[in-house]
């Protein structure tokens, strides 16, 4: 017969086997990112990826870039450009200037399959504009140099209307 004793007894008995096995689970997107780091640290790129996908479902925007660069640098095999791609916009439009950076990089070495200078050009300005990224200028500074100045002021625009949107929630109408 079941008591309240037993039954109280039974669930601290699964209480302690479940954290002797190793088994906790995370609570957060930040203990998530940090279970994944360690991982990454060790090369256990599987594990990290378990872990960073977790995270970066909960938009835990250095979770999503870590992700976007383990797929850029084929750490869990072949690289995986259009994969990074995904990964790096999620953290880029969560405002992470390092995702800005990383995203940007990819549209101007045309490491994807829809790559443009527009595009590039914007990521990296807006990694300069948010972080004061001195590297993101000079490689913007680069690419401009083999774009025409219609597509520079696009890119220009794109990074305003982003810029309001993110920071002022306000589309501007052009």
């Amino acid at each position: 017969m079941l008591t309240m004793t037993n039954l109280k007894i039974f669930f601290v008995c699964i209480g302690v086997a479940f954290l002797l096995s190793g088994n906790v689970q995370a609570n957060s997107a930040e203990e998530l990112f940090d279970l994944g780091y360690e991982a990454f640290m060790k090369r256990d790129y599987a594990g990290a990826e378990r872990y960073w996908k977790r995270a970066g479902t909960l938009d835990h925007v250095r979770a999503q870039n870590g992700l976007g660069i383990m797929y850029r640098d084929g750490d869990l095999g072949e690289p995986r450009a259009e994969d990074a791609a995904i990964w790096f916009t999620k953290s880029a439009n969560n405002g992470y200037a390092f995702a800005m950076f990383n995203l940007g990089m990819l549209y101007k070495n045309g490491e994807i399959s829809q790559s443009s200078d527009i595009v590039g050009y914007r990521w990296l300005l807006l990694a300069n504009i948010i972080n004061f990224d001195e590297n993101a200028k000079f490689q913007a500074n680069l690419l401009s140099q083999r774009m025409d100045q219609k597509s520079i002021m696009i890119a220009r625009e794109q990074a305003q209307l982003w810029v309001d949107d993110f920071f002022y929630g306000v589309l501007s109408e052009k």
